[in-house]
């Protein structure tokens, strides 16, 4: 399919939207601005192209089914005008992709390449890893883990402050970006 003329930027706002949380027509035509009808048809076309996803979630006002709009599928629509290598393609993302994506997408580019460092260093002993997650008010990486060899494994990164912290001490931090998290905290809204 081709993404560049089907999203345009009204269908374009609407996945951002429910990409961010599942959404009604009728949140997502509050926040455009516009009637539900649209929003609907909108849903329709997009829900035919395979990227989104509905659900009923039970009675609503005047006793009609509530439905609720989430991401279907999570793909990477890849653009790039490179010499000898002019690309353009969707990409399906799993986990390791996802991260790259993450740290890519922060806009400190200055950060990029130490980060992806850190995560290519912990990635083998990620299941002693509870989240890796930037304090954008400090430039500042915070891990969570206990174990010994995770924090040698990345404590000499060089340009990067590194500091592990706890869930506790993680909830206190206001401007918090996520790079890699298994189990969202509860309670906490956390940055793309």
């Amino acid at each position: 399919m081709d993404y560049d003329s089907f999203l345009g930027s009204q269908r374009w706002v609407i996945l951002e939207i429910i990409a961010r949380q599942p959404s009604s027509p009728v949140k997502i035509s509050q926040q455009i601005n516009t009637s539900v009808s649209y929003v609907s048809q909108q849903l329709k076309l997009l829900e035919a192209a395979g990227l989104v996803v509905k659900e009923r979630t039970g009675s609503a006002e005047k006793g009609k089914p509530r439905l609720v709009y989430s991401i279907a599928r999570e793909i990477l629509q890849l653009s790039g005008l490179l010499k000898g290598l002019p690309v353009k393609k969707h990409v399906s993302l799993d986990a390791h992709k996802k991260v790259v994506l993450r740290i890519w997408a922060l806009e400190d580019e200055g950060l990029h390449s130490s980060l992806e460092r850190v995560y290519w260093r912990l990635e083998e002993n990620l299941k002693d890893v509870g989240g890796i997650f930037v304090d954008l008010s400090k430039s500042e990486v915070l891990v969570i883990s206990d174990s010994k060899k995770v924090r040698s494994d990345v404590e000499k990164i060089d340009g990067l402050k590194i500091r592990f912290v706890s869930e506790s001490e993680l909830k206190k931090v206001e401007n918090l970006y996520v790079i890699y998290n298994p189990n969202l905290l509860e309670g906490k809204q956390l940055k793309a």
